[in-house]
């Protein structure tokens, strides 16, 4: 939400030039703004009612001054749960979150400008405060209080997965998680991957033998889209999905420019987000993941992707490897990748897809824990061998 208003008003007016208050006001209409076809699909098919969940009434109102955040332009669309998901393994938030602490509570770090403070209240108002009593983004309360926990919750029911890392001093991070869960996502994504990517090696082939498969493609783009819309029943997890690309896009909105305040102020000049992130972390004794870079340049295609996926927009398998699609999916495979250490252009490395689905059969939901017992898959110095602890 925040890059698109930047791509208006630009990202330091952004980051720097408006209320806590008046942020939060864009937020709640954004939510109410009439949506595009495919993030309204993607949401499992909720009508109007849906839009009507946000405050009504404003409780900073927005005059049309140019000082205002112009109101979103209908209609609007909002990433994917993926792409906080994917972002959040970059520790960006815990980063961030031990950025303000110290600016807060001392001078360890590099004292921030006038502007720095504008970003600084805005930060801890909108992400690491109260929400509002009556709000969209009101997903903590006496029921979860733990914001953390919340996302991490969504992330598990979504994808099966959980964050590469645990709680800051290295200790597993408590939450809940669901009975049921979208625990086989990973292999299926995976498997549609590998599939995609046989389509475009091929899709130039006239002698030899095309290995292409499209009933598989589309039989693996069904499957994700029947169990990524189980979990969107009524327009469940909608506003948890909300709140988490909301954080997340403003902390990568924070990075995104390397002349921003924020970045100016902490001397993390780099050559990247992942660069600037690593800087960041380092100065407040919180290293980024070493993957940090797939994690960023995976987060915005796998977002389009699964909206499409859930959405229904996909209905032939070459817009995967040879259409509108392609050059998406060609970056996701590449930084999927990297980041889980698993060479998805490896053709010795396929799982036939007879085998992938069988592995599918419905079976009847299994009773897990209600607090994350797994160790997350990490070694000492950050680096980690898979996207997120997932189970197959």
């Amino acid at each position: 939400m925040f890059r698109q208003l930047a791509s208006v008003v630009g990202a330091n007016q952004v980051l720097t030039g408006y209320r806590p208050a008046q942020l939060s006001e864009y937020l709640e209409m954004f939510w109410a703004t009439a949506r595009l076809g495919v993030r309204q699909s993607a949401l499992g098919g909720v009508t109007a009612l849906h839009q009507q969940m946000a405050r009504p009434a404003t409780i900073d109102p927005l005059a049309p001054a140019p000082a205002d955040p112009p109101p979103p332009a209908s209609p609007v669309v909002w990433h994917h749960l993926a792409y906080a998901y994917m972002l959040e393994n970059t520790r960006m938030v815990d980063i961030f979150r031990r950025v303000a602490y110290e600016w807060l509570h001392g001078e360890r770090l590099p004292l921030p400008s006038e502007l720095t403070q504008r970003w600084l209240h805005t930060t801890e108002q909108l992400f690491f405060g109260a929400p509002w009593g009556y709000s969209i983004r009101s997903v903590t309360s006496a029921l979860r209080p733990d914001s953390g926990g919340v996302r991490r919750n969504a992330y598990y029911r979504m994808f099966g997965m959980d964050l590469n890392h645990g709680t800051d001093d290295g200790h597993v991070y408590p939450y809940v998680k669901a009975d049921v869960a979208n625990r086989d996502f990973a292999a299926v994504f995976e498997a549609l991957l590998v599939e995609t990517w046989r389509g475009y090696a091929n899709r130039t082939t006239l002698v030899a033998e095309n290995l292409t498969d499209d009933v598989a493609i589309l039989t693996l783009v069904r499957r994700l889209q029947e169990m990524l819309q189980s979990r969107r029943s009524s327009g469940t997890l909608s506003r948890e999905e909300f709140e988490a690309v909301a954080m997340l896009s403003w902390f990568h909105l924070t990075v995104e420019d390397p002349n921003s305040p924020i970045v100016r102020d902490l001397n993390a000049f780099g050559g990247g987000l992942a660069d600037r992130l690593t800087k960041i972390g380092d100065q407040v004794g919180l290293p980024a993941h070493a993957r940090s870079d797939a994690y960023f340049q995976i987060s915005v295609p796998l977002s389009g992707i699964l909206l499409a996926i859930e959405s229904g927009a996909i209905t032939n398998a070459s817009d995967l490897y040879s259409g509108f699609y392609m050059n998406d999916m060609l970056q996701i495979i590449t930084h999927w990748s990297v980041a889980t250490g698993r060479n998805i252009k490896d053709s010795t490395a396929r799982v036939p897809i007879s085998n992938v689905l069988r592995q599918l059969a419905p079976v009847a939901a299994t009773r897990v824990a209600a607090v994350s017992t797994a160790a997350p898959v990490l070694s000492p110095n950050g680096n980690g061998s898979r996207i997120g602890t997932f189970v197959r």
